[in-house]
């Protein structure tokens, strides 16, 4: 089959025209991929930066060739021998955060946040193998694209959940990639009364502001001035989410919050960063919670019913699609920023 592959601890990714089609285990399937996305998490591999370095490099027994790619959906076109769940010819997507089964966090429902996480097979290749449990069978009103697009706008949605947002709400969204993109259309189609978007990005900035967002450029205007003018009469938001993953803004982004408001982090910063606790989190009295995952299957589902129901429309956060083989480009067009979503699209 032909795929991208992480080869080499350097810069850069190779393509193999004849990488090794998977075989499914016996609880697993075989799924023939119809489109894929690429994540923040595949730009970082393809860097080869330090937040890839901490994943991949310092591990003796990570696999190699490492088969990137964790957003996509397909087809199913085997199962292994004891699956039950699953069936030839569904459309699937999968959850990729495998966990044990056995922890303390599996047995009591919180099993996207795993102990012992295990490890997805890849999608940026024509087939891609997942234990039966972790497949998730697209209803027929969600796309092969739209499918691909779940993984991350669940993060997204998860991240609305954990925020406890309440009528009339004003929040503050903290960085614009896809994910933040996606948050923020969320956002305006609910009943929040105000999103502001935060990032220095202006092409991601007027795609904010096309769902209904305020935008505030953080290199041309000061954000903290701004935001006590949007909410001068709560003192600051009701919710930030910490998106963009940049350690600067935690220098600053607390002063957007007002008292007793809840702050959600989901963008995942390398190393480690400073926050005084005593002024931030003590004295205002906020809420803090972290993002790791999807809840499954509920955030899952509460997703599928939103797509499904035209509530939201994850393909307005597309900007590029790309045949596999034109992974450089893809890349190329996802680092660049003047983008939103870029996807990989397969033959029939």
């Amino acid at each position: 089959m032909k795929a991208v592959v992480k080869d080499k601890k350097e810069p850069g990714l190779s393509f193999e025209y004849d990488a090794k089609k998977p075989v499914p285990g016996p609880h697993e399937v075989l799924i023939k991929l119809k489109s894929a996305a690429i994540c923040g998490t595949d730009i970082h591999f393809y860097k080869w930066n330090q937040a890839a370095i901490d994943f991949m490099g310092g591990s003796k027994t990570f696999p190699w060739p490492y088969y990137l790619g964790h957003e996509g959906a397909g087809v199913v076109e085997a199962v292994g021998e004891l699956v039950t769940k699953v069936k030839v010819g569904q459309r699937v997507t999968a959850e990729t955060h495998i966990s044990c089964g056995e922890c303390f966090n599996c047995k009591n429902g919180e099993a996207h946040n795993c102990a012992h996480r295990g490890r997805f097979l890849g999608c940026f290749s024509e087939y891609t193998v997942v234990d039966e449990n972790y497949a998730f069978i697209l209803p027929e009103g969600i796309s092969y694209e739209e499918g691909s697009l779940m993984e991350p706008a669940g993060v997204a949605l998860r991240a609305v959940e954990e925020a406890c947002i309440q009528p009339g709400d004003t929040v503050l969204v903290n960085g614009c990639g896809p994910i933040g993109l996606m948050l923020v259309q969320m956002l305006t189609r609910s009943l929040t009364a105000r999103v502001i978007a935060v990032d220095m990005n202006e092409f991601r900035l007027k795609m904010a502001e096309s769902f209904g967002a305020i935008s505030i450029n953080f290199l041309k205007e000061d954000v903290t001035s701004r935001v006590k003018e949007i909410a001068s009469s709560r003192e600051g938001v009701d919710v930030v989410f910490e998106m963009s993953g940049a350690p600067a803004a935690y220098k600053t982004v607390f002063d957007y919050l007002r008292r007793e408001g809840r702050f959600v982090v989901v963008g995942n910063p390398s190393g480690e960063i400073p926050i005084n606790f005593t002024k931030n989190v003590f004295t205002k009295g906020i809420k803090l919670r972290g993002v790791n995952g999807r809840r499954i299957w509920g955030t899952w589902l509460n997703l599928a019913s939103l797509i499904e129901s035209k509530k939201i429309d994850l393909m307005e956060i597309v900007t590029h699609k790309y045949p596999l083989e034109e992974y450089e480009k893809a890349f190329e067009s996802a680092i660049n920023g003047d983008s939103g979503k870029v996807l990989f699209t397969f033959d029939e």
